[in-house]
């Protein structure tokens, strides 16, 4: 039995994959990871990949691992529009995350699976925050879930902990 969003493997008798909350099926699509990786090169060369988390080039490739190890495929993706040139040694490069269209609910899911396994693993942490949102379309004042800061806008990023709060 396999899962169709993540491709993972499980025993007969399991019909759930746990961390994509999807039925099993019994085969999975033919296309190879080769295949499926060239198609996400072609699509960030074409900008059509789906850019889901901004970095520093050892985060984000963590973040790749963590999809990766969830079946899913990623690619790291310089910022070209950067403000300045990192060469010169005045700030730090950003990278991007980038996932195939189909791919960035199962990729989501691995990270926040990832980032809640991290906060349990702490015993001061608190899970209450953990889900948290912003609605970026409130009027008025919002208030940033991870480290509360608040700001006025529709900010993709926290003004102050840089936490992605989703397009503004």
């Amino acid at each position: 039995m396999y899962c169709p969003e993540c491709q993972s493997e499980y025993r007969e008798g399991v019909v759930r994959c746990a961390p994509c909350d999807c039925a099993l099926v019994e085969t999975l699509p033919e296309e190879t990871n080769e295949e499926k990786h060239e198609r996400l090169r072609t699509a960030v060369a074409a900008g059509e990949a789906i850019q889901i988390a901004k970095a520093n080039y050892q985060e984000a490739a963590r973040m790749i691992e963590t999809i990766q190890a969830r079946g899913v495929d990623a690619m790291l993706m310089g910022d070209d529009k950067a403000a300045c040139a990192p060469a010169r040694g005045c700030c730090a490069q950003a990278f991007f995350v980038a996932v195939l269209p189909e791919d960035v609910e199962a990729a989501a899911k691995a990270l926040r699976a990832a980032h809640r396994e991290l906060v349990e693993s702490h015993e001061e942490a608190s899970l209450e925050a953990l889900d948290a949102m912003v609605d970026l379309d409130a009027e008025g004042e919002k208030v940033c879930p991870a480290c509360g800061t608040s700001f006025e806008g529709t900010p993709q990023e926290c003004p102050d902990c840089g936490l992605y709060l989703g397009v503004g």
